[in-house]
């Protein structure tokens, strides 16, 4: 499994707009859903801004995950948000309540 992490400020609005913004139809959760080999998609907000995290079958699909996310994200929600940094990479372990797996 791999992983696409992006960081990003708030620049205007809130964070429930770019919730509101990804969820909707046309929005990125449902592109990524139609993508293949992606597993899971999560939006974070920390203190810092939001921290976005999709988990993919391969690399490549992670990093084609990042291109679909910088073309929406500048053409959807560019006046909310600004990108501070981008990264893909395996997975190297996943924990769940009841056990841990490599």
């Amino acid at each position: 499994m791999h992983a696409r992490v992006a960081f990003f400020r708030l620049r205007s609005g809130s964070f429930e707009q770019v919730v509101e913004a990804v969820e909707a139809p046309g929005g990125l959760l449902e592109i990524f859903r139609g993508r293949p080999g992606f597993q899971s998609y999560e939006l974070i907000e920390t203190g810092a801004g939001l921290v976005s995290v999709s988990h993919w079958e391969s690399h490549e699909q992670a990093d084609l995950a990042t291109d679909d996310s910088a073309e929406w994200v500048a053409d959807n929600i560019d006046h909310l948000i600004r990108l501070v940094r981008s990264d893909t990479g395996e997975v190297l372990m996943t924990a769940t309540a009841t056990a841990a797996t490599r």
